[in-house]
């Protein structure tokens, strides 16, 4: 018997019409998230083509959709009310996820407030500028979405859905 998600909250994971590929796990001991960070994904799964809540937010996309780096972000979006919010399982963005994404009439990039997350917004709205609506909100440093309130998430989803 396998332990791989031992010591995580499962998290299941969608392909991008709904139907279910698997699970991933948000490490919740700080030693092991010090050493292999958060997040733990099955060996060879194909994050590329998978935006965690798609097939949930597919009924919001034509209101637009916001875009964080990890499911947690996204749940806490869920959690406060806010119903189109998914996830990139990271920094990168394949041809697949911008595809869908520019289906939608504005994209929130609502990436981790680190050097990574800053890069990568830059280079997600580069892509989908050109099909697109693209905005970026800029988190302070060391801040992720999750980190937020519910205010503050409700803050950042009603000042999106009033720019266009």
């Amino acid at each position: 018997m396998s332990h791989f998600l031992r010591g995580t909250v499962a998290v299941r994971l969608h392909d991008l019409s709904g139907n279910p590929l698997g699970y991933c796990g948000r490490r919740l001991d700080h030693k092991a998230i010090a050493s292999w960070g958060k997040w733990l994904f099955p060996k060879n799964f194909p994050k590329k083509d998978v935006l965690y809540n798609a097939h949930r937010t597919l009924a919001f996309r034509h209101k637009g959709i916001i875009v964080a780096e990890c499911p947690w972000a996204a749940m806490r979006f869920a959690q406060s009310g806010i119903y189109n919010a998914v996830a990139l399982l990271g920094t990168a963005l394949s041809p697949i996820q911008a595809t869908w994404l520019t289906q939608a009439p504005a994209v929130l990039l609502i990436l981790d407030g680190d050097q990574a997350g800053k890069k990568a917004a830059s280079a997600i709205a580069e892509v989908l500028q050109h099909k697109t609506r693209t905005l970026i909100h800029e988190l302070p440093n060391g801040m992720e979405a999750e980190d937020l309130t519910d205010n503050q998430l409700n803050l950042i989803a009603t000042n999106f859905l009033l720019s266009f």
